[in-house]
């Protein structure tokens, strides 16, 4: 790690951070931060992560006298993992963030978990257009908080629709409100308010028809949609910011009065990439208490592609498919193992499911010292097959359904950023099997 980063040094980011007059009002804002409580610390310089955000949050209260900070939601996993929700509760409890709008990923968790949650770890959850079956809200609609001598007033509004490839249904047993009536109605309640602040849970043509349509919002953060806006976008009287996918960014807008009295905004959109902004220390503190406790936990639930009846090393391919297995020795995947353990990540369960083959079911990997030979990406991993399967008749076609939808199982945006298909696919092809040896 470049100097910059060593502990007890400011990263550049947080040097960029600076006071401001009296009386200015700085708004942090963020989404989907995709549950990572620290980001894996892969060679594609991963960018996200709670720990990072939290570094620079922790910076500008340290030098701002008035900071809200709020999220749009998806801060918590897509895929199941009840233990790592239970630390990110923990961090975000103690993080102490203003409103935080929940997204499908956290409505999946189910609305008793996410009650249980929030009160025991006081968490600003907000949603201002989800109601049980007796037309009850679920949650809080929004908050009113004081700051830089002003009150600022914050709602969260989710779309009516199920998200994910396939869809993950998270509606059941729950009414949506169209998400324009809830917003008029909260602006009428937060009428009092200096700023009233919109977190929308939506496509960005509904956030834009959101902040066109319903006069009042001042700001409206944009969340799970992939438009990253470098600088704000003016829709209607609003104003809105977007910080893109996978938690990359944080972004702050400052109010502030210039020497001539009048309101002037400003923005810094700032990347939460692994070289630009270290980890905050408490914050990987509960990272590895998490690590240690995982030890002990089964694996998280992670709908990987098809896996083959048995696991093999990639040794017992070797007997038919020696050149094969010549050209994988080569590759990073059959050193996936050693490149989590160089990183001291090899005890955390989400890096050691890619980097590995079958941990967690039947016959997989268990650890060094009982399944070795599974301690990599084998060949198993794009051809779910057993090294018998010519004995068996059980012929395989060496391209059937390798794509990028395979690969992006792990390759995917929050483990592998720069991730790009038509350029990794050639560090691991090998070419046909030879004659007579599929």
């Amino acid at each position: 790690m470049v100097g910059v980063l060593l502990a007890g040094c400011e990263s550049p980011v947080e040097r960029s951070i600076q006071p401001v007059r009296r009386g200015a009002l700085t708004v942090l804002f963020s989404a989907d931060n995709q549950g990572v409580l620290s980001s894996c610390g892969c060679p594609t310089n991963p960018s996200g992560g709670f720990a990072k955000r939290q570094t620079i949050i922790d910076k500008y209260r340290r030098v701002r006298p008035d900071v809200v900070v709020v999220d749009a939601g998806d801060m918590f996993p897509e895929r199941p993992n009840a233990l790592k929700v239970t630390y990110l509760a923990m961090a975000l409890g103690r993080a102490k963030y203003d409103a935080v709008a929940l997204g499908d990923q956290e409505f999946a968790l189910g609305v008793s978990r996410l009650r249980s949650l929030a009160s025991e770890y006081r968490l600003p959850l907000l949603c201002a257009n989800v109601r049980d079956e007796a037309g009850n809200l679920v949650f809080p609609p929004h908050v009113v908080r004081v700051a830089g001598g002003r009150r600022i007033g914050i709602f969260a509004v989710i779309a009516d629709q199920a998200y994910g490839f396939p869809p993950r249904e998270w509606r059941q047993g729950l009414k949506v409100e169209p998400p324009l009536e809830a917003a008029r109605r909260e602006v009428r309640e937060l009428a009092g308010c200096d700023v009233i602040i919109a977190l929308s849970h939506q496509p960005m043509a509904d956030t834009q028809e959101l902040a066109r349509s319903v006069p009042g919002i001042q700001v409206v953060v944009s969340g799970h949609d992939d438009a990253i806006f470098r600088k704000p976008v003016k829709v209607g009287g609003a104003t809105i910011v977007a910080t893109g996918p996978i938690g990359r960014m944080l972004g702050a807008l400052t109010f502030e009065r210039g020497p001539d009295g009048d309101l002037g905004t400003t923005t810094a959109m700032m990347g939460l990439s692994e070289r630009a902004v270290r980890d905050s220390p408490w914050v990987m503190a509960l990272y590895w208490q998490y690590v240690r406790k995982a030890k002990g936990e089964a694996p998280p639930e992670w709908a990987l592609p098809a896996q083959p009846a048995a696991y093999e090393s990639a040794e017992a391919c070797a007997k038919c498919h020696e050149k094969e297995h010549r050209q994988w020795l080569s590759t990073r995947h059959a050193h996936a193992y050693a490149s989590i353990k160089r990183k001291g990540r090899h005890e955390d369960p989400e890096c050691i499911l890619c980097h590995t083959m079958g941990y967690g079911r039947e016959g997989g990997f268990i650890s060094m010292d009982e399944t070795p030979g599974l301690a990599r990406v084998t060949c198993q991993a794009c051809h779910p097959v057993l090294s018998t399967h010519h004995d068996q008749n059980v012929k395989t076609e060496p391209h059937r359904d390798i794509n990028a939808r395979l690969c992006m199982a792990c390759h995917g945006l929050v483990e592998s950023p720069d991730f790009d298909y038509p350029t990794y696919r050639p560090r691991i092809f090998h070419g046909p099997p030879e004659a007579g040896k599929k």
